[in-house]
């Protein structure tokens, strides 16, 4: 008589998943055919600060934006995406993705799989900041080091220095000293972002005279060939920002219009009233002609740390910290920061409120 082999135990698919959560570095989802969220990583919740009992249930928008969300769900059996996933502060992280559908008993599709993968992000991260850390370091030694030289010449070779190259050398500490001046509020800049400890006045301003005014340093600074082509329509409503603020995002856009695009002779910008997620606010494009932005870049030029690698980038002073503070001050006064990049042409949208969603003086936080 032949013995029947005895069917193995079923191991519970709550128990793998829990396994399987604890065994990857990386981050994962379930989704319903309906979008809303199924399960969620513990993975998830490291990186994004949001729990699981926050997000079950909830539509998979509210984590995660991608330029083709339907993409998920096409009939094949994995899907590479790359994503923006929102974390519980505010913030945007750009991430990798691997998606593979969810199939019922009668092999039919009952949701979809999501990995994200956070070690990659970790490590791209880890390798920006100790690439900040370089970077920031060569801009602290490089102005430091013209002060000290030219102070020394100065205080050493008075008598043998003429008026002309005294004059010179004093400019030259004036200038480098600006420089350093522009690197260390750009630091104090983030470290008041990340803590949350940033002060705010929102009132009406007037676009017109700030955009004029910015130009014109702009130009003053750089002696470039640059033309600007400013455009703005016969009535324009004010918009309810800190100006200090707004000055600090369109100085940034503008500057950089004209430092990567050292070929051109134009700068252009516009100014019109639109609706942008279902608000009327007020759009500035600031348009420049330069080297572009790759489109795997434009993801990640908002984040901090991140510079282009290119040979314009990598012999142009900066930190990669302008878009990065341009775009949280741009949420914080409650507007939006975007770009569209191609054919020699790269343009940045800046997005502001033209009625108050908080006045006077506030703390954000």
């Amino acid at each position: 008589m032949i013995a029947t082999p005895h069917p193995p135990n079923l191991i519970n698919q709550e128990q793998v998943l829990e396994s399987i959560a604890r065994a990857t570095k990386n981050g994962f989802i379930a989704f319903n055919l309906g979008n809303e969220i199924t399960i969620f990583s513990n993975k998830l919740e490291e990186i994004t600060g949001w729990k699981e009992h926050d997000m079950l249930g909830k539509n998979i928008s509210e984590l995660f934006s991608t330029e083709d969300p339907m993409k998920f769900k096409e009939p094949t059996e994995v899907i590479q995406l790359s994503v923006n996933l929102f974390t519980k502060d505010g913030k945007q992280i750009p991430i990798e993705t691997r998606s593979t559908p969810i199939l019922g008993a009668d092999e039919s599709i009952s949701g979809y799989l999501i990995f994200f993968f956070i070690e990659d992000y970790k490590k791209d991260l880890d390798k920006a900041q100790s690439e900040f850390i370089s970077t920031v370091s060569h801009e602290l030694r490089t102005p430091i080091t013209s002060i000290k030289g030219f102070a020394a010449t100065l205080l050493h070779q008075a008598k043998t220095i003429d008026d002309e190259k005294r004059k010179k050398y004093i400019n030259i500490i004036k200038d480098q000293a600006e420089r350093l001046s522009r690197l260390v509020e750009d630091l104090l800049a983030v470290s008041r972002l990340e803590s949350k400890k940033l002060q705010l006045t929102i009132h009406p301003v007037k676009l017109k005279p700030i955009i004029e005014n910015i130009t014109m340093m702009v130009e003053s600074k750089h002696k470039s060939k640059h033309k600007f082509d400013i455009n703005f329509p016969p009535t324009l409503p004010d918009v309810w920002v800190d100006s200090d603020r707004l000055e600090q995002i369109l100085t940034n856009l503008i500057d950089n219009a004209v430092k990567y695009s050292p070929d051109a002779d134009l700068v252009e910008i516009k100014v019109r009233e639109c609706q942008h997620d279902g608000k009327q606010m007020v759009r500035i494009n600031v348009t420049d002609y330069g080297i572009g932005i790759k489109e795997e870049d434009q993801r990640k030029i908002f984040t901090k740390f991140s510079r282009l690698d290119s040979p314009l980038t990598r012999k142009t002073e900066g930190t990669g910290l302008g878009l990065y503070i341009s775009y949280s001050l741009s949420k914080l006064l409650g507007g939006d920061l975007k770009v569209k990049s191609g054919d020699g042409k790269t343009t940045f949208y800046l997005y502001l409120p033209t009625e108050a969603h908080k006045g006077g003086v506030v703390w954000w936080d």
